[in-house]
């Protein structure tokens, strides 16, 4: 890394990493002043507390857990609203503002509001004028994937489009029961994941709100592609019978399989205290009663549930990431050995699956990286180290006084964790 100037900086990589440009854009990878580290930073060397950089915005008040205020930054760099792109709704958005001094607002008030319900309703007096729709509270506003013709008479508008988000079950590769590389072990993992009705949990958990996932890249970034997709159906019958094939018998009659050993068979899963988790369970123990799987649930808040997880002590839990870049190489990142203890819940050591993986992470996308994309999911179906469950539908509502919205699927956090039953 050099500084050629003030205000530049070159990275040069020993290999090629095609990506990096994206997270370039990202505020991880923002440069900060020498002497605001020093000056504000905390035990852990971060200034999040004292933010100071040359945006367009700058903190003018903020009241933990509550409000923050932005203004203008007057400083702010000579820029300008740029012309549109070639889609229409591009041009709608522009008119009147192309050619106009950043920032267009002399401020932005952002209000803290953690519970979904109070947050709607504040949308509904007026009082935000744009709010996303947890999908807990999606019928309450839209049928199916049209806004509600009450909302729709009074000007609000919907901009409905899929998130940049994966979520999945893992199963731990390191847990005697559910892990290991062996046939009998496979045929496990792949049995539950027939087993389990992911329609059914989009129905009944997100209301609709999501698609199922046929391959870690979700649908909008590089490297999704129909080439890839390995699709597993939804199929109780063939899930038996593989349980039978390979030793997984009910040898004591009362309703439930026994490992091939003879060992009780039960199945450990992640589960958090809300209400949309235990709707979660009931759905999983449908769909594992009707394979003779028992299942137990291990219910705590998620921050403890999570430390289980880093330390390898969670046999099976739904969690998810989000993506802050438009390139979905990251998302076939968790799944490599080195990553264990980081992002790779499942604790993956498949030499073939990293080899893949570093091959691609070398090519820019297109075919090629598609091609070595494919072979890497066929790995995750084949060895079934992750269950692939949907992907979601971000819904986004706006008062009609708000001008120029356009939704920006990466504006979220760079990345997060979410239990896949609360969203």
């Amino acid at each position: 890394m050099q500084t050629l100037d003030r205000y530049t900086l070159r990275v040069r990589f020993k290999e090629p990493d095609y990506g990096f440009k994206w997270w370039l854009t990202t505020s991880s990878f923002a440069a900060v002043a020498r002497e605001v580290v020093e000056k504000y930073q905390d035990e852990s060397h971060r200034v999040m507390a004292n933010p100071v950089g040359s945006g367009p915005y700058r903190l003018k008040s903020w009241t933990r857990g509550q409000r923050i205020v932005l203004e203008a930054n007057p400083t702010f760099r000579d820029e300008s609203y740029p012309a549109p792109g070639p889609a229409a709704a591009d041009a709608a958005i522009a008119k009147g503002l192309t050619g106009r001094k950043l920032p267009l607002a002399g401020s932005v008030d952002i209000a803290i509001i953690e519970e979904a319900q109070p947050r709607m309703l504040s949308f509904d007096r007026g009082q935000l004028d744009y709010v996303s729709v947890p999908a807990s509270l999606a019928p309450t506003v839209l049928d199916n994937d049209k806004l509600k013709p009450a909302l729709a008479q009074r000007g609000v508008v919907l901009h409905r489009e899929s998130e940049p988000s994966l979520g999945f079950f893992f199963f731990n590769m390191d847990d005697p029961i559910v892990g290991g590389y062996e046939p009998a072990k496979l045929a496990l993992r792949r049995a539950i994941t027939l087993a389990y009705d992911r329609d059914a949990a989009i129905r009944q958990l997100a209301n609709g709100q999501a698609i199922v996932a046929d391959q870690p890249v979700p649908p909008g970034l590089f490297g999704h592609h129909a080439s890839i997709a390995a699709k597993l159906a939804f199929d109780p019958a063939a899930a038996r019978a593989l349980l039978d094939r390979f030793g997984y018998k009910d040898r004591d009659g009362d309703g439930y399989r026994e490992m091939p050993d003879g060992k009780p068979l039960t199945i450990a899963k992640g589960s958090t205290t809300d209400a949309a988790a235990r709707a979660s369970d009931e759905l999983w123990k449908r769909n594992m009663d009707a394979i003779g799987i028992r299942i137990t649930f291990v219910k705590n808040k998620w921050p403890e549930l999570n430390k289980m997880t880093e330390a390898g002590q969670m046999m099976m839990w739904g969690l998810g990431w989000i993506s802050g870049v438009p390139d979905g190489d990251a998302f076939y990142s968790y799944l490599v050995s080195r990553n264990i203890g980081t992002s790779n819940d499942a604790r993956l050591r498949l030499p073939e699956y990293d080899r893949l993986y570093d091959e691609a992470h070398k090519l820019p996308d297109g075919p090629q990286r598609n091609a070595v994309f494919a072979k890497l999911n066929a790995l995750i179906v084949n060895y079934a180290p992750w269950i692939l469950a949907e992907y979601s539908y971000r819904n986004d509502l706006t008062q009609p006084w708000l001008k120029g919205f356009k939704a920006n699927p990466f504006q979220r956090w760079q990345w997060a964790y979410y239990d896949v039953a609360e969203r």
